[in-house]
């Protein structure tokens, strides 16, 4: 006899349940961190004060779940105070670590997109952290009155995601490991970065760590299915800017592969730099979110486009496209592009 199968919603529910932990991230947490906090990963009132309505709402596609019907899904509204939190850091390191972003105007220094990128890598540490917590829970529930084929199938793929995101974060803790050092010396050497300074409208903002394994022309960048491999991360945060705003991307000098994906989207021309990377966040970073009022003033098939973005279960494996297209009303004021010495 078999067991009744669990709607989606159960399975995520008990997913959530230990999904989250509170701990502090910081390299010299003790037991001095007695108050873990929820650390806002995108800056609360520099960037998603740009963004809320008048209710204080976003939007984001973050747990927003797959329509299969074939309707292009809606984006979802959430608070303010809680969009982009994890229990990550206590209040002393939070305050501490990010003070020079949160109390200073942008200035496009390393220092300053150091942190933007370690912000982005501990939000992506504590989400894999996550998933590798609830792995048992789901494994559990997921196969639910299933056939003993299918109930295989299911444990068989569901052992693999788990080698995969251990995989993951191995990798993520040594690049974190590295970072630490680094933070707690003041000294940032090693790094390269973008920075795409604007005027307009700060509608859309995330923050996070990637290992996009394909350019914006399809062209294999690094194999992520090795576990072998050393992957390259792409670290990502956007902030507040005087009049506008400032994407960053970051990552390892030494690291190949984001050096090309970054020129895949420069060769597209300066202009198409902000829509490109607009889709790029939608595509790889769930912690993406956006104004009400940009989205509802999109064209219906930039709202589809996004949408569908947003909804690629796996963009290093399933296909999707980067489109020519404006989305934001940003007029750049630089582009710049450094590499270490």
């Amino acid at each position: 006899h078999l067991e009744t199968a669990l709607p989606f919603e159960g399975i995520q529910s008990a997913q959530w349940k230990v999904w989250d932990q509170k701990e502090c991230l910081h390299p010299q947490a003790g037991a001095e961190c007695d108050r873990i906090v929820s650390a806002h990963t995108v800056q609360r009132a520099r960037v998603l004060g740009s963004l809320i309505d008048d209710q204080k709402h976003v939007l984001t596609f973050r747990r927003v779940r797959l329509d299969l019907s074939g309707q292009s899904p809606e984006p979802r509204r959430v608070g303010w105070q809680v969009a982009s939190t994890i229990s990550g850091f206590c209040a002393k390191h939070d305050a501490a670590t990010f003070a020079v972003l949160e109390t200073q105007p942008f200035d496009g220094g390393l220092g300053q997109c150091f942190l933007l990128g370690y912000r982005g890598l501990c939000y992506e540490v504590y989400q894999k952290q996550g998933v590798l917590r609830a792995a048992p829970a789901v494994q559990h529930l997921v196969d639910r009155g299933r056939s003993p084929a299918e109930q295989r199938r299911i444990q068989r793929a569901e052992s693999v995601s788990a080698a995969g995101a251990r995989h993951g974060l191995e990798q993520m803790k040594a690049l974190k490991s590295v970072m630490d050092s680094q933070l707690l010396a003041g000294a940032y050497t090693g790094w390269s970065r973008l920075v795409l300074r604007f005027r307009g409208d700060l509608c859309v903002a995330a923050t996070g760590a990637v290992a996009p394994n394909r350019d914006l022309d399809g062209r294999v960048l690094q194999v992520l299915h090795d576990p072998s491999a050393k992957l390259a991360r792409l670290m990502c945060g956007v902030t507040a800017d005087d009049g506008g705003g400032a994407i960053v991307l970051f990552w390892s000098a030494s690291d190949e592969p984001q050096k090309r994906f970054v020129e895949s989207v420069l060769s597209r021309g300066q202009d198409a730099v902000p829509g490109l990377l607009v889709q790029f966040l939608f595509v790889h970073l769930e912690n993406t979110y956006f104004s009400s009022r940009w989205w509802n003033a999109l064209e219906a098939d930039d709202r589809r486009h996004l949408a569908r973005l947003a909804m690629v279960m796996n963009p290093y494996y399933e296909p999707f496209t980067y489109e020519q297209r404006r989305l934001v009303p940003w007029d750049i004021v630089d582009l710049t592009v450094e590499h270490a010495a």
